[in-house]
């Protein structure tokens, strides 16, 4: 995620945690060593799990979670060393970011089939959990998630202005270990069998007028260039998916969760309904 719109994401975060701490209930689940925050409501089946963005907290989903929960048992949590869950003593790559919400999910007593939504690096973390748990994923919505293809592409046409300074990869840093994520995922494509939704954000139509003029610039340049590019890679590989569906929005960029939630409420309504269906 970019600099303007993590600025973004992260004041509707802290303004989504005040808004819900004092409305909710949650739990402490063990993951096999971290003890991680997680909130379940609703009730049903399949029950419809919640990954984040890299960092990110369970509030992500504070305006999807409670809409979801009307129709579906919901599942949100924050990854070990994220939000108010502890950290973990393993790499935070997409392997064991997978054992460890398997474990915390046995732990809940919260038993498969599980539909996954993952938002941003949250994609290949479900992604991951699905190769490792065929058998338990009856379906998966990506809301405009990383890529390998296009975080290479991106590397490769970055101005020397936007590279990251070089600096050996921590093993507590999502981000550090997502190449790590991406060599595990190498060869593993999406199980036969579990129906895959891809939400790509190509927007949104207006820049947030609070941005400052180097922010817009550089939301700007997103769109005109990074986005096209997204485009290109999300529906090559969601082409590769016996049934995978596409949806394309202009209304709202890689903030989906909060920009435009009834979308992601829509497709996970759809993707119960799929999954629901006698084959």
């Amino acid at each position: 995620m970019n600099r303007p719109l993590s600025i973004v994401a992260l004041i509707i975060t802290v303004a989504a945690i005040w808004l819900a701490s004092g409305h909710q209930t949650f739990t402490r689940v063990d993951a096999a060593g971290p003890k991680l925050r997680m909130l379940v409501a609703g009730s049903g089946a399949p029950t419809v799990v919640f990954e984040a963005g890299a960092g990110s907290s369970l509030e992500t989903w504070v305006r999807i979670q409670p809409q979801v929960s009307k129709f579906a048992r919901t599942v949100s949590y924050d990854r070990a060393g994220n939000g108010l869950s502890e950290k973990s003593a393993f790499p935070r790559d997409g392997a064991n970011v997978a054992s460890e919400l398997h474990t915390a999910l046995q732990n809940a007593h919260l038993a498969p089939p599980y539909i996954l939504v993952g938002h941003s690096l949250g994609g290949p973390y479900i992604r991951m959990f699905a190769a490792k748990y065929p058998d338990e994923v009856a379906g998966m919505v990506l809301v405009d998630p990383t890529q390998e293809d296009l975080t290479a592409w991106a590397r490769k046409h970055a101005s020397d202005d936007d590279k990251e300074p070089q600096h050996a990869p921590r093993p507590d840093d999502e981000v550090d270990c997502a190449a790590q994520t991406f060599a595990e995922l190498t060869g593993a494509a999406v199980p036969n069998g579990i129906p895959v939704t891809l939400i790509c954000g190509m927007g949104p139509r207006e820049v947030p007028s609070f941005l400052t003029a180097e922010m817009r610039r550089d939301v700007e340049k997103d769109r005109t260039t990074l986005y096209p590019a997204k485009l290109q890679f999300h529906k090559a590989w969601v082409e590769k998916i016996p049934g995978g569906r596409l949806l394309v929005t202009e209304e709202s960029g890689h903030g989906i969760p909060f920009e435009e939630p009834n979308l992601v409420v829509k497709a996970i309504r759809d993707m119960v309904h799929r999954t629901s269906q006698p084959h």
